[in-house]
């Protein structure tokens, strides 16, 4: 029986770690039978995870599936993903990312509780005084439960999301979608992840047919148990952000819209979740 060792890289989707946002999950697991286990590594400005699949087959390494360490490996991290409200967990490591930051010294930290749908989720933020910038640090605690992470690696090894042959429209489209959410969990800014996410979420729901407006919107709150109104402010501020302003209240939206900017990433993260499920 073969183990997987596979390290992962875990941010906030409302606010992805860069230059001046570190991100620190500590991570458990929940109705663990022991078919995988968590490390939890020090990683700057990313936190780092290191993930022990007990046998690599469960992630579709050789036998039936075949896949690649690497393709296993992209599995377990879209997976760990769409099971959780908030955290997006990546591939990308420490030392492919732009910053390193030495910290000298904390102030104290602020709390900030979240409700999800398995409790309430604290969020501890503290600024860190560094060598020439002060970054903030974004310290969360995070339950993973292992049976949801494995239903959802059995529903993408069951689609095949690797294999681009025979495949119907609907398919095609919704590996389209999966390949966008892998985009975000790698991006290192809050606006390109927040594109990322809204186009894995428009590929899924026009998967079988394009709708636009406020038929997207229905669809969307459809599958996504978001309100029409939530998916609605997703969808206008993604237009804002990407096609050109026209006019003055063009702006003014973009604004509000960059003010509002952690509860659309986090409904938004929720709505791309839902949709991609309700695909595989």
């Amino acid at each position: 029986m073969d183990t997987l060792t596979v390290e992962l890289t875990a941010a906030l989707v409302d606010n992805p770690a860069t230059p001046s946002a570190r991100t620190k999950v500590e991570i458990t697991l929940s109705n663990s039978s022991g078919r995988i286990s968590v490390e939890n590594c020090e990683g700057s400005p990313r936190s780092l995870h290191r993930f022990i699949v007990r046998d690599a087959q469960d992630v579709g390494v050789g036998a039936v599936h075949n896949l690649t360490a690497e393709q296993a490996g992209f599995i377990l991290a879209t997976s760990c993903s769409v099971t959780n409200p908030r955290i997006l967990f990546s591939t990308l490591q420490p030392d492919q990312l732009s910053v390193s930051l030495k910290k000298s010294a904390e102030v104290p930290s602020k709390a900030q509780v979240v409700d999800t749908p398995t409790g309430k989720q604290v969020t501890v933020t503290a600024t860190v005084h560094v060598i020439s910038s002060i970054s903030t640090l974004l310290a969360t605690k995070l339950t993973l439960d292992e049976v949801a992470v494995f239903n959802v690696i059995n529903r993408l090894l069951a689609f095949k999301i690797f294999d681009t042959t025979n495949r119907s429209i609907l398919e095609l489209n919704v590996s389209e979608s999966i390949k966008s959410y892998s985009q975000a969990l790698m991006a290192a800014d809050r606006l390109s992840c927040y594109q990322s996410l809204f186009n894995a979420l428009e590929k899924a729901i026009n998967a079988d047919q394009e709708l636009k407006g406020d038929a997207f919107d229905h669809k969307s709150s459809t599958l996504t148990s978001l309100t029409q109104t939530d998916v609605k402010d997703i969808r206008e501020f993604n237009n804002r952000v990407k096609h050109v302003l026209h006019k003055k209240s063009d702006l003014a939206a973009l604004k509000t819209g960059e003010a509002q900017l952690a509860q659309l990433a986090r409904n938004l993260k929720k709505a791309a979740d839902n949709a991609i499920l309700s695909r595989i």
